[in-house]
């Protein structure tokens, strides 16, 4: 993912950023069908794979699919964080939101009061992904030290001290399916 840094201050601008990743998800499901009606399959999972015919979550621009589906639940962990931060921490308003290859925290309150890493996955113990992040972000001067995670397995919690650094607080968002906020989404 390219350098991209917002600032968010309300719950509303993150919802506006993740309906802009909803939308993006949509415009590349509704080219899967075609792409998986013509080609053998080796040929259409290269092409998921290899050609930019995804869109990214955010910006303007084409991406392959599977960087496409890393990014998407990349950038809706940082967005439903950030909305869950401003709920329980207005003060903190604004957030910087590091997407991608910007340096810094994932997000970041303007004034440093606060730092949170974000991930997405399957489980939040692959990679270690969980372990790092609670090392990166104890490394932060904020008062306040977060890790968010997306995983499907996992139901929303309240904050829990980390094991290894009981000043950083591990928050799991859960998962919420947004199918039916989808544009032009297919009846399940």
């Amino acid at each position: 993912m390219s350098d991209l840094r917002t600032d968010i201050r309300t719950a509303a601008d993150a919802a506006v950023l993740e309906a802009r990743v909803l939308a993006a998800a949509a415009r590349t499901i509704r080219l899967l069908p075609a792409i998986l009606a013509t080609t053998n399959p080796l040929d259409a999972l290269a092409r998921l794979r290899f050609e930019p015919i995804g869109h990214h979550p955010i910006q303007d621009r084409a991406l392959n699919v599977v960087e496409q589906l890393n990014q998407t639940f990349t950038c809706l962990a940082s967005l439903r964080a950030a909305a869950w931060i401003l709920s329980r921490h207005p003060e903190c308003s604004p957030l910087r939101l590091n997407l991608g290859t910007a340096s810094g925290s994932d997000i970041e309150a303007v004034d440093g009061s606060l730092a949170a890493e974000t991930f997405a996955a399957v489980t939040p113990t692959n990679n270690d992904k969980l372990r790092g992040d609670i090392r990166k972000v104890s490394q932060t001067t904020a008062r306040l030290k977060y890790v968010f995670y997306l995983c499907p397995q996992h139901a929303p919690s309240e904050p829990s001290p980390a094991r290894e650094r009981p000043d950083v607080k591990v928050v799991s968002l859960g998962w919420v399916s947004t199918v039916a906020e989808l544009p032009d989404a297919p009846a399940r």
